[in-house]
């Protein structure tokens, strides 16, 4: 661990906001002091609390598997049975999609980075992860507000038209394309920088991966545009619209004015469900997100030289909020799939569903057309179900019958008394 006397006003904010990755203005490049040497302990940064480094670990940990597996079980259900795509699953499927991609591609890197201190996948990787990271945060907040904005419409307004399968995609390309476009300057400005360092006689080479801003202007803009885009705002509108979902569903009776006891036990345990997860749901996203971006004001507005003189202290701060923000993909995974009953009984029967039917056990079928006939080389067969094949007063469903003593002919080859079983 280097000591943190040494060149404060250069070396100390240099390793800071290069380990930290965060948004933050440096100079061109910094030479580490010859006499800056790691500690006894051969750590090549100052010390972080164990503490923190144990929420960081704990929270990678938990949340790779949870939203690795857990959300792809999610987007598998969407895909494989056509009723769950309504145009709120498809909102909450967008969601697993950024939290999976958050889960699969993004915390495997950060959790060797943050343990080792070093980056050793290269530019490209280095680019390409940050990117990927916050583009997938942005996508999971700006779906976590689509959701809210679409179930205030449902229960605030169920005589309005519901969001069509078409309105659904665009918004959810709009959310990809808003996402991406906001995330530009994390690309721009993301790159691999490569310190090398002469402690005891031996020379430790090591690349860290960070933004460089031009200048402290632009990344104190861009800092306060996210925090109020893409937190304050947001959260601003899930608290408003779930309060006022909350309030209506409080007080609805059930319809008629002659409910049972047990109708109104029903209803109000109903009731009681659906105003707690609400809340949960609101009060996640802004103890997740709060500490972070609360924490990227003070680094990079109200105190950017203070970090200086603490660094210790700063680095401990961001291994917590880092661990908040990263559970809060955990937490999205556990109310939208792991504790959703539709979701789970969908997910035991994708074995089934998957699964071949043999020949036996297939059902009869329905045939429409008169006529099967076979040709020298197979047996042409024509069938419509009776689902689709309507008219506009009558809907007539009828079963082929084929007269087994009735010879039936080929273009070529002889006539055979007997006509086969048709199976769809």
């Amino acid at each position: 661990m280097y000591d943190p006397l040494i060149d404060k006003a250069t070396n100390m904010t240099h390793i800071y906001n290069d380990f930290s990755n965060p948004s933050t203005h440096v100079q061109d490049h910094y030479d580490y002091s010859d006499d800056s040497a790691p500690s006894d302990d051969g750590e090549l940064f100052p010390r972080v609390h164990m503490a923190a480094k144990a929420a960081l670990g704990l929270s990678y940990t938990l949340m790779i598997p949870v939203c690795g597996i857990g959300n792809l079980l999610l987007c598998c259900v969407i895909y494989r049975f056509r009723r769950m795509r309504t145009t709120t699953n498809l909102l909450i499927g967008n969601l697993a999609l950024s939290d999976f991609i958050v889960a699969a591609v993004v915390a495997p890197f950060n959790f060797f980075y943050y343990l080792h201190q070093t980056w050793p996948f290269g530019e490209a990787m280095c680019v390409t992860v940050g990117f990927l990271k916050a583009t997938s945060f942005y996508v999971s907040i700006n779906s976590l507000l689509a959701i809210a904005i679409d179930r205030y419409i449902i229960i605030m307004h169920p005589l309005k038209p519901r969001m069509t399968t078409y309105t659904a995609c665009f918004v959810l390309c709009f959310i990809w394309v808003f996402s991406l476009a906001i995330v530009i300057p994390t690309a721009l400005y993301s790159g691999t920088h490569d310190y090398y360092f002469n402690g005891g006689g031996e020379n430790i080479h090591v690349t860290q991966c960070s933004e460089r801003w031009p200048n402290s202007k632009a990344m104190k803009a861009y800092t306060l545009v996210l925090v109020i885009g893409e937190f304050l705002l947001p959260l601003t509108i899930m608290s408003v619209t779930y309060f006022l979902i909350a309030r209506k569903l409080w007080f609805r009776r059930v319809p008629g004015g002659h409910a049972t006891e047990q109708q109104e036990m029903a209803a109000e345990s109903s009731k009681r469900r659906t105003v707690r997860l609400l809340i949960i749901v609101v009060a996640l996203f802004a103890f997740c997100w709060a500490p972070y971006h609360m924490f990227a004001i003070m680094r990079d507005i109200v105190f950017p030289s203070y970090q200086e003189s603490h660094l210790t202290l700063f680095l401990t701060v961001f291994y917590l909020v880092e661990a908040l923000a990263m559970s809060n993909s955990m937490f999205n995974t556990l109310i939208y799939v792991v504790f959703n009953a539709n979701v789970r009984k969908y997910v035991l029967q994708i074995p089934d569903s998957c699964r071949r039917l043999k020949p036996s056990d297939k059902a009869t079928v329905r045939y429409w057309h008169p006529l099967a006939t076979r040709t020298s080389s197979h047996c042409m067969r024509s069938s419509v179900r009776s689902s689709q094949l309507r008219t506009n007063t009558t809907s007539i469903s009828t079963r082929l019958t084929i007269n087994l003593n009735r010879p039936t002919s080929c273009s070529s080859g002889p006539q055979s008394g007997t006509v086969h079983d048709l199976k769809c």
